[in-house]
């Protein structure tokens, strides 16, 4: 008697066994860009008087979208189908989205009902296209001292990943050599005053047009001096002209000193700073009427942070010889 009960008992465990809903097949990842259609299958086996339904999954919830042969939510993109095969107790249960839009990106989940607390599913997941956007991380500016190094990181956002480059402002070559740098960071070592400037970064992934951000790489260095005529030659009486140019960056204080003294814009002398585009200070110091104690070294100095620098400038007395008279 207990061998017979027995192999009932095993007889009902094989055949409830057998007839357990199984998912033979769901539809692979899909890959597609927005306004495009998609449609997910999903076959059961042994389906019975099963409830099978997709929901759209993520880590924290899960959204039914469909039960059975009936749509859950009022989505006019949404389409459910059902074929059945009552021969083999199977079906395919068809779901298409219409017009795909970024938020139905995701894993969607095929779900067999067995109880109120266990269910059989499968996923697949649905990847949207997207053109590539750069990340608000990726700096617009980066500043850095002359003979450091320099690293600058562009990151950007779509499907497929976006291959990211540089180029800098006009064509310009870039620090390396080369119109392009195929590479997420920027790198530039022992920088040089002449790598500042305007670098786009670039990023694209064959979806929309590229996207690109200006970086402005700015790079400090201490002031340098440059004086077309050290040696200023002028008559008594007559104007004289004192002038050197400055480069620094930070833009560098310039100011001129004689006899050790500091000289301001007076009666007499007249000192004009302008500054132009290319981070170059003209600084003119002019006399008015040159007298005696005018003639001797001047200097023109330039301060910033990261230090100074003096050019001396010598202001002499020329004489126009008188033709004697016959």
């Amino acid at each position: 008697m207990t061998k017979c009960w027995l192999y009932l008992c095993l007889l009902w465990i094989t055949t409830v066994g057998a007839t357990a809903p199984v998912i033979s097949h769901i539809s692979q990842d899909v890959v597609a860009s927005v306004g495009d259609s998609v449609e997910f299958n999903c076959t059961v086996e042994h389906v019975g008087q099963m409830t099978v339904s997709w929901a759209k999954t993520d880590p924290s919830s899960a959204v039914v979208l469909s039960m059975r042969n009936m749509l859950s939510l009022p989505d006019q993109r949404y389409n459910i189908s059902v074929l059945k095969n009552p021969s083999k107790d199977s079906a395919i249960y068809s779901f298409r989205i219409r017009q795909i839009e970024v938020n139905d990106m995701g894993p969607y989940e095929c779900q067999v009902i067995v109880s109120s607390s266990g269910k059989v599913t499968k996923k697949l997941n649905l990847q949207i296209k997207t053109p590539p956007v750069i990340l608000e991380s990726t700096p617009r500016s980066k500043l850095v001292t002359e003979g450091q190094n320099l690293e600058v990181s562009c990151h950007a956002s779509g499907f497929p990943a976006p291959t990211i480059s540089w180029a800098r402002v006009g064509h310009a070559i870039m620090p390396a050599g080369g119109q392009l740098l195929n590479e997420p960071t920027l790198r530039i070592k022992t920088v040089h005053r002449l790598d500042r400037g305007g670098y786009y970064c670039i990023a694209q992934n064959g979806e929309g047009l590229p996207d690109k951000r200006l970086v402005h790489v700015e790079v400090e260095f201490r002031p340098e001096i440059s004086v077309s005529r050290p040696k200023v030659a002028q008559m008594l009486s007559h104007t004289a002209e004192l002038e050197c140019s400055v480069q620094g960056y930070p833009a560098p204080t310039v100011v001129w000193f004689r006899n050790g003294e500091q000289l301001q814009s007076r009666r007499r002398h007249e000192i004009s700073n302008t500054a132009s585009s290319s981070e170059t200070t003209t600084s003119v110091l002019r006399i008015d009427s040159v007298s005696e104690e005018n003639y001797g070294d001047y200097y023109c100095n330039a301060t910033n942070k990261l230090g100074q620098a003096d050019a001396r400038l010598h202001l002499f007395q020329v004489f126009i010889p008188v033709p004697s008279s016959s």
